[in-house]
């Protein structure tokens, strides 16, 4: 106690009032300005940093996200399927579709296909439809066409409007109407100015024959039905008929009765 109560009189002794003004201290060092200017500069840089980080944050979680779609027809009946901007895709069996649901509809509209698929596209000027496969891409604004994409070759047939045929090795065909163009492994393109009468059959279940090898027409019938057809005679037949979503069973029929032949289903 003794100890302090000299330190107060020392103190007291000196002190006088209005003499020690601490804030006027600071002001002539200018301490107290740029302490505040500090401040200032820190809340901005703070401010700044979590703009940053949240739109850093948002550009993480946007960029090269997918959510991709597989759709896949059974082995024994087609699948209808319509994208979300109104393109509707006739999906054969055991075929298989992939879209991003992010990304389908921005930049462009993209799809892979494995095995066969007739696609109605619906026109949109600015985003171009894309049907992506192993070995070749079509692209349209809006059309109506199919696309067969196999590991040994991919074929793309237009029943109207017009397409863009081509691969990795920058081959490629513009078609339109009727026309056909097959690319295979080897990177060898054809293109036919008329495609086969029944390239659609196997949706649309129409089939014309006009003189056509009867080996032909059993080939192209287990195709569209997914049937096996027996009692195929060896000697040479030839058949005109058309059919129109006639059941396989009367087809079958109205051949043997037409050409006395003794064909058979096992399906």
């Amino acid at each position: 106690m003794e100890k302090e109560e000299k330190d107060i009189r020392f103190v007291a002794r000196f002190y006088q009032e209005g003499r020690l003004n601490t804030t006027q201290a600071w002001e002539k060092l200018n301490i107290g300005k740029t302490r505040n200017k500090y401040m200032l500069w820190y809340k901005l840089t703070a401010v700044a940093a979590a703009v940053c980080l949240i739109a850093g944050f948002s550009w993480w979680w946007n960029y090269d996200r997918q959510d991709w779609v597989t759709i896949t027809a059974s082995a024994q009946k087609a699948k209808e399927i319509t994208l979300p901007d109104n393109t509707h895709i006739t999906l054969a069996e055991s075929s298989a579709l992939r879209y991003d649901r992010l990304a389908y509809g921005k930049a462009d509209r993209k799809v892979t296909l494995e095995g066969k698929a007739f696609f109605a596209v619906t026109h949109q000027e600015e985003c171009p439809f894309k049907v992506e496969t192993k070995l070749a891409d079509v692209q349209v604004l809006g059309t109506r066409f199919q696309v067969i994409a196999h590991a040994e070759s991919t074929s793309a047939t237009v029943e109207s409007g017009k397409v863009r045929f081509y691969n990795q090795a920058e081959q490629e065909a513009i078609l339109t109407q009727g026309m056909h163009a097959s690319i295979n492994k080897a990177g060898e393109m054809k293109v036919e100015t008329e495609s086969n009468t029944n390239a659609f059959a196997w949706k649309t279940h129409q089939l014309i024959y006009n003189e056509t090898r009867l080996k032909e027409v059993v080939k192209e019938l287990e195709e569209v039905y997914n049937v096996h057809i027996s009692g195929v005679p060896q000697q040479e037949h030839y058949l005109t008929a058309s059919f129109d979503q006639t059941p396989i069973e009367e087809i079958i029929d109205i051949i043997n009765q037409t050409l006395d032949t003794k064909l058979d289903i096992t399906k």
